[in-house]
């Protein structure tokens, strides 16, 4: 369904991603995971266009894109089948939940206002927020605002969600709400592609873990196996410090 192929990147003189390849299959979740500036959210980033990366190719939907060459309409046309999730919610501040929610649809894809209000008011409700849909980002909490950014990529039904580090943000108390709707999410068949430090979301959830440090995969493996038989000495590494952290 996704394919990154040789991906890089690179911030002035400093090279951020050093040809990465990822596959994601129909219903995957695949985890990403790694420690910080390992090259995760940049790789994000760039699958969803919000940077340019310097080379590489995106298969998606059957088709081949030159990241350096890919232009504004290709950019737009694969924008419309995928949802972005950020790590600090992104929602407008003077609007309601279910306005942040509509905004997309009514705005971008100039959907009528009551269609998009009735597909949001079914979003909220999925994420567990029906009655929360006339209340400000500032009434909600962390939790909730995060809920709302959820509704709102699932409002615009798309093939794939990208997640960065959804629950980063979040006081520990709060981030179960969110890996619960996350948790639906998968077992109803959503694929997503996931950087996540939530070691709990990615062995039990996620389909895949792909495990990233200085702009490379270092392993790739299906969850379990993963977690249970890691072949890298630097996973093997890297969840020893988890485990004992």
């Amino acid at each position: 369904m996704v394919e990154i192929k040789g991906i890089k990147k690179s911030f002035g003189g400093t090279e951020v991603l050093k040809g990465v390849d990822i596959k994601v299959d129909q219903g995957d979740v695949v985890a990403i995971l790694g420690p910080s500036g390992s090259g995760k959210t940049t790789l994000l980033r760039c699958v969803n266009f919000l940077e340019k990366a310097q080379a590489g190719e995106l298969l998606f939907d059957g088709r081949a894109y030159d990241l350096q060459k890919i232009t504004k309409k290709e950019i737009a046309a694969i924008r419309r089948k995928t949802a972005f999730v950020f790590q600090n919610y992104n929602l407008f501040l003077n609007k309601t939940a279910l306005q942040n929610v509509t905004e997309g649809l009514v705005v971008a894809r100039k959907m009528p206002k009551a269609q998009a209000e009735d597909i949001g008011r079914r979003a909220l409700e999925k994420v567990g927020l029906s009655d929360r849909r006339d209340y400000y980002p500032s009434q909600l909490s962390g939790g909730q605002q995060q809920r709302v950014a959820i509704a709102r990529a699932l409002a615009v039904d798309p093939e794939i969600i990208y997640f960065d580090e959804p629950t980063s943000a979040l006081d520990p108390e709060l981030t179960g709400e969110v890996l619960s709707v996350m948790r639906q999410l998968a077992e109803e068949g959503m694929t997503m592609l996931v950087v996540t430090h939530e070691m709990g979301f990615a062995r039990n959830v996620s389909s895949k873990v792909v495990f990233m440090e200085d702009g490379r995969v270092v392993e790739e493996a299906p969850s379990r196996e993963f977690f249970e038989s890691p072949r890298s000495e630097r996973t093997k590494e890297f969840l020893r410090l988890i485990q004992n952290a």
